[in-house]
């Protein structure tokens, strides 16, 4: 069983999009941890259906936008309280990431992950790549560009990434806190568990590419592209909410050289 800790603030829509994706597109054992950052646009009345539908299995409704560090925090304890023994991952994600639908050999994208971080244990943390089609204009040439298929692991590829349904490994998972990760409402959060991964625990962070086809001999073929969607990035651009996450990125990043912030 993997836990996914799903961080929610507005945005239902997103939400509903995101929640639906998982029950209809993963099959691997999963059990939702949801925490709602004070959501006032119905999200929380969405997010207590659900509850007792039981497609979400745990849920924490903060009354106030506490930011991005704690509400993981609190997606953590609870993931620790529910993995058994053998339960080696942990998915960390935000309601505006929908995960693509992979069907290989009665598997999912979920299965297909947990099977490459299996296979090679220097990788620290993946998520899924996501649709080139939607990312931001001004960085499509770094988005291409950094999604080659390296030749020795085609279906993934190295890079750094956020919280994009990425699937990390327990016990790194166990040794990090994420209570004083966040300086601001936006915080810098994914950079620090991330930064942390490479820097501390020696690990590769980056995204799951596809299914590699093969011939009878088992030699790669090409890869068949698999990409999720982020639900924001061409809405977000140059709206309201793509300046609050400037002002707050700016205001992180204030903070983090103040206090010579290193991960």
């Amino acid at each position: 069983m993997v836990p996914i800790i799903l961080q929610t603030f507005n945005r239902l829509s997103y939400t509903m999009q995101v929640i639906s994706s998982y029950h209809n597109h993963l099959l691997y054992p999963f059990e939702l941890i949801v925490v709602d950052n004070g959501s006032t646009d119905g999200t929380v009345e969405y997010l207590k259906l659900m509850k007792d539908l039981n497609y979400v299995h745990h849920l924490v409704l903060n009354g106030e936008n506490k930011g991005i560090a704690i509400p993981k925090q609190q997606g953590l304890e609870i993931a620790k309280k529910i993995v058994g023994k053998d339960d080696k991952y942990v998915v960390l994600t935000d309601n505006d990431i929908v995960v693509p639908f992979v069907r290989d050999n009665g598997s999912c994208v979920l299965t297909k992950m947990i099977q490459i971080m299996d296979r090679h244990l220097e990788i620290g943390m993946m998520g899924v790549d996501l649709n080139r089609d939607n990312c931001p204009e001004d960085t499509i040439n770094w988005w291409y560009r950094l999604r080659q298929h390296p030749l020795d692991n085609p279906e993934y590829c190295d890079i750094s990434i956020g919280f994009w349904f990425a699937l990390t490994r327990m016990e790194y998972f166990n040794r990090y806190s994420f209570d004083n990760a966040g300086t601001s409402l936006y915080g810098r959060v994914d950079e620090s568990y991330r930064n942390n991964l490479s820097i501390n625990e020696k690990k590769k962070v980056g995204l799951f590419k596809g299914i590699s086809l093969k011939d009878k001999n088992g030699k790669h073929l090409e890869t068949i592209s698999k990409v999720g969607l982020h639900l924001g990035w061409k809405e977000d651009l140059g709206n309201e909410y793509s300046n609050f996450k400037k002002s707050e990125r700016n205001k992180a990043n204030k903070k983090w050289d103040e206090i010579g912030k290193k991960w």
